[in-house]
């Protein structure tokens, strides 16, 4: 009586099992399907690392002119903007080499205008000197035939040809005074005489190192790595400070060999930071791949023609361009460990593009704006020392 419904709640018991089995197991084929059908449609268009860093310019100053340290403006962590004066050198050594190099251009422009007018001196010489010669020739044409008849007495007629001699070698002597005096100015005027230009452009020089005292932010950007200090003496080429553009910022992730044979330039990226995790997203693009791996570039390039070679995958290097409104909204800072995700379904892209660059990626104003003002100046001494004189040299 007991064992039918035993054998019975058994039976119930495996039936129940085995629906568990065939729902569990169409579970996992179904999840398998799902997991399968990801990996087809996206995962394996998708290469991955977390072997990527945040890599952007790092801009060095150094000074164009040595000095003495006289004015620091900015320190570290500080913003600071293009044109920015940071760090000022005594000037008091290159004002008075300014002063100089002026004086010595006004010296040189009345010297130039002597020049010219001496040459207007020498040619109105010369024609006295024509004239006196054409009297003498005159004066000897006329006695000659008559001293012959005893006209004229001996005595004069040899003061006639002596002076006549005179005249001549007189006028020869003007003639070529004034040839050398032409020789000197001949061809310019006193504003494009080579002595004037040479003074003027000592003006220049020293007006341009007189600016140079003041070195200026070349970009926007935040203030690193400041070693120097004041009254110290710097040379040129020595770095004083160095300035990280924020804003101009890419990854370079660096993916194995093996994940590369798809990589296009132009393929979108999604790159993660740990700083804020996966609150953040950048949107990123693959700009190009580095022409070699981290290894061959090393001081020590490695040599595998040996006994005991073993293989290593290598990386090599892939720069990500950001979305710079994103780095704006979410800074990132140089060496953060960053993970990126390249999408590699579009391969229609170069691998390795061939488009040369036309336009400067990065530029700086600052350093040929320090010429301005020179030349104005430069003019307002030639015209100060020209005067009223040079008329026919101007």
């Amino acid at each position: 009586m007991t064992d039918k419904p035993t054998s019975e709640e058994e039976n119930h018991k495996s039936s129940k099992r085995k629906k568990i089995m065939i729902w569990t197991a169409l579970a996992f084929i179904f999840i398998g399907i799902v997991i399968f059908l990801y990996w087809l449609l996206v995962l394996r268009f998708e290469e991955y690392t977390d072997d990527a860093y945040v890599h952007g310019n790092m801009v060095e100053l150094t000074p164009q002119v040595t000095g003495i340290v006289a004015s620091i403006n900015v320190d570290n962590t500080d913003y600071v903007e293009e044109g920015q004066v940071l760090i000022q050198l005594d000037k008091t050594d290159y004002i008075l080499s300014l002063e100089k190099s002026e004086n010595q251009l006004g010296e040189t422009v009345r010297n130039v205008v002597q020049m010219f007018l001496k040459v207007e001196e020498l040619e109105a010489q010369l024609e006295v000197k024509e004239a006196e010669l054409v009297r003498a020739e005159q004066d000897f044409e006329n006695r000659v035939n008559l001293v012959k008849i005893g006209a004229v007495s001996k005595e004069e007629f040899e003061h006639v040809e002596a002076t006549l001699k005179s005249a001549r070698s007189s006028a020869k002597e003007t003639y070529h005074a004034l040839q050398a005096a032409y020789a000197q100015v001949q061809g310019t005027s006193i504003r494009t005489h080579p002595l004037v230009k040479e003074a003027s452009q000592e003006v220049k020089d020293a007006w341009i190192s007189l600016k140079r005292c003041d070195i200026l932010s070349p970009v926007n950007g935040y203030v690193t790595q400041r070693s120097t200090q004041l009254g110290e003496w710097v040379n040129l080429a020595e770095p004083l400070l160095a300035i990280v553009p924020l804003d101009e910022l890419w990854v370079d992730a660096n993916f194995k060999e093996i994940q590369l044979s798809d990589f296009r330039v132009g393929q979108k990226a999604l790159v993660r930071s740990d700083i804020y995790g996966r609150k953040v997203t950048y949107k990123g693009t693959v700009v190009g791949i580095n022409p070699g791996t981290g290894n061959v570039f090393s001081i020590l390039p490695p040599q595998n023609a040996t006994g005991n070679w073993i293989k290593i995958v290598q990386r090599v290097p892939v720069r990500i361009s950001l979305d710079s409104k994103q780095l704006e909204k979410h800074p990132l800072w140089l060496g953060l460990s960053m993970e990126v995700t390249v999408d590699i379904h579009d391969t229609s892209g170069e691998m390795l593009t061939e488009s040369r660059q036309i336009k400067p990626i990065y530029q700086t104003k600052i350093y040929s704006e320090q010429e301005e003002g020179a030349d104005e100046m430069i003019q307002e001494i030639i015209e100060h020392n020209i005067g009223s004189h040079g008329a026919r040299g101007t």
